[in-house]
């Protein structure tokens, strides 16, 4: 560590003691926003090699950078603000690590707490700031420079970062008081002699959770044993592992799957043969619904992308449906009278795999695969030989090198990767923010994870989207950041072109779809990045090709995939069209 044993004030002292807790717990990934209040803690950063520090101007684009660095490490990183609406800012990302479940730690400095009520500026009150999306909140009271101070500094970083991992992981806020001088300047007989900033006591270290609870696995064994149509459903999660042990038990009871993109089931071993691809396809059609009725559902992650999947659960609330989760939460807003099983969700799996469960009949897992098969051959002509926005999906999905970190946005991308990209045993990364759903800072959270990754990695995005977070682009873009930016071009919200409002112009045009004439390419050339405007799926998988070794495109470089709304609407809807028809007969 580049710094001197002794610190010149109580406050450099309170910071690098602080710093040093969260490096030796594992942190090392900082986003820093400008300001005065936070100067301790930034100089702190900045003096310890331990971190890679990420400077923002815009503190709302840091906290979401730092969701993809947490989305991709498994580890928070610690995002720096100044005091009042700066620290404000956060909110929005703390609600999506929260929902996500995805470690992050908010760092805010802050203003005597005598001040707060006062006329005093740039103070608001910053206690509990994120209300109950906090995993823990913790208000340091201001420096103190003694053992027990230092003592007392420790156990609220210890606290805070376990509950930043959980089980459930989350946000987690410290709210840092200082006075001045914020500045690293000596002042005699503020330190005593000796006192070292470094937090007593051990520190958890690396990525590795909380204490999980016991595996439910016992629980789940006797159902399971005399299931003859069971299904697994894996909903988006953060944890790899969950996936993997989906598809293990998958492959020992012999069961048809249904994984969301972001589920960790969807791309990796065993997926092409277990995971059911075309369920959101297949699904849309009543009289398959009707005749796939399964005895038993495991459920496991957030609930399903695919609206079709919920209808499907919510058709068959009679099944004996359970729901694994590492905490007691309600995970059933489909009111599907699913039985809760609290335990660690990858143990449960992996439990349940080991313990000779039962097998599905062959009749039943052949349907759920002969259907499957039968979507997917009606909608690959589309696919292949139209351009619309699934094709994109799956041109992208085919065409990345496998382990690439996978940032799917919201709106519309992640569910046409739902809906038309196929299950394959090669291994990507997908990663995505479906907790609150929003599309903001979803450019910011692509290129933390492209960081934290520290290998080439891609992401598809809708304009509005991009339009939403452009100012990671323009100002807030670290260096040396790999990352492919493929943003679906169709001026404006395609997706409200779901909605029965449709129907209704106007409004629905100009206040629903707010339809956009910006340049990408003048927005690219304005961020000092390459810029390709692709108009064909044999245009797309060249575009997709790692760039050379020369290339200026080894970077952050946009590739703009360009559709006409209207015509992409009718495309997909002859595709999900032929989908469920070549579905329904295979009933």
């Amino acid at each position: 560590m580049s710094r001197t044993p002794a610190a010149p004030n109580r406050n450099a002292l309170w910071a690098r003691a602080l710093v040093d807790g969260l490096a030796r717990r594992g942190a090392s990934h900082a986003c820093i926003g400008s300001g005065s209040r936070s100067a301790p803690l930034v100089e702190a950063l900045a003096a310890d090699d331990r971190f890679t520090l990420h400077p923002h101007v815009d503190e709302r684009s840091a906290a979401f950078f730092a969701l993809g660095v947490g989305a991709a490490s498994g580890r928070p990183a610690a995002v720096v603000t100044t005091s009042g609406t700066a620290a404000a800012n956060l909110f929005p990302a703390a609600v999506e690590a929260s929902q996500s479940e995805i470690p992050f730690l908010a760092l805010t400095a802050d203003r005597p707490a005598a001040l707060r009520g006062t006329d005093a500026n740039q103070t608001i009150d910053q206690r509990n700031l994120f209300g109950r999306y906090a995993r823990r909140s913790i208000d340091l009271a201001l420096p103190e420079p003694t053992v027990e101070g230092l003592a007392r500094l420790g156990a609220a970083v210890e606290a805070a970062w376990r509950a930043a991992l959980g089980p459930p992981a989350g946000p987690a806020h410290l709210n840092v008081q200082f006075e001045k001088p914020l500045e690293p300047v000596h002042l005699p007989g503020d330190v005593p002699p000796g006192l070292e900033p470094r937090l007593p006591g051990p520190a958890t270290s690396g990525d590795a959770p909380g204490a999980l609870p016991p595996d439910a696995g016992g629980e789940l064994a006797a159902p399971l044993q005399g299931a003859r149509r069971p299904l697994i459903v894996c909903g988006p999660n953060q944890r790899s592992g969950i996936g993997r042990a989906a598809l293990a038990l998958a492959a020992r009871m012999r069961a048809p799957l249904v994984a969301d993109p972001l589920s960790g089931a969807r791309f990796g071993s065993g997926a092409a043969r277990w995971t059911m691809s075309s369920a959101d396809l297949s699904l849309r059609a009543d009289e398959v619904v009707t005749a796939l009725r399964p005895d038993l559902v495991v459920r496991v992650g957030r609930a399903p992308t695919s609206a079709a999947v919920c209808r499907y659960l919510e058709r068959h609330a009679d099944a004996h449906q359970f729901v694994l989760d590492a905490a007691h939460r309600w995970r059933d807003h489909l009111a599907t009278s699913a039985r809760p099983l609290t335990g660690d969700p990858v143990a449960t799996l992996e439990r349940a795999a080991a313990t000779g469960s039962g097998v599905a009949e062959e009749a039943w897992a052949e349907r759920w695969r002969a259907m499957d098969r039968a979507a997917r051959l009606a909608v690959e002509p589309s696919l292949a030989e139209t351009w619309f926005e699934g094709a994109i999906a799956d041109a992208m999905a085919r065409s990345l090198p496998e382990g690439t970190p996978w940032f799917i946005g919201n709106s519309m991308p992640i569910r046409d990767v739902d809906a038309f990209a196929r299950a394959t045993d090669r291994p990507l990364r997908p990663l995505g923010l479906r907790g609150a759903s929003g599309i903001d800072g979803n450019v910011s959270a692509a290129l933390g994870a492209a960081a934290a990754s520290g290998r080439p990695a891609a992401a598809l995005i809708g304009d509005l989207t991009l339009l939403h977070d452009v100012g990671a682009l323009l100002v807030d873009r670290p260096p040396g950041i790999s990352l492919h930016l493929v943003v679906i071009q169709n001026r404006g919200g395609g997706i409200f072109h779901m909605l029965p409002i449709r129907e209704h112009d106007p409004p629905f045009t100009p206040y629903v779809v707010m339809p956009q004439s910006v340049d990408l390419g003048a927005v690219a050339a304005a961020a000092g990045i390459p810029h390709r405007l692709v108009s064909s799926t044999a245009e797309l998988r060249e575009a997709m090709e790692p760039p050379g070794p020369e290339s200026e495109g080894r970077g952050v470089r946009l590739t703009e995939a360009r559709v006409e709304r209207e015509h992409n609407w009718q495309q997909r809807a002859a595709a999900i069209e032929s989908a469920k028809e070549a579905a329904r007969r295979e009933i």
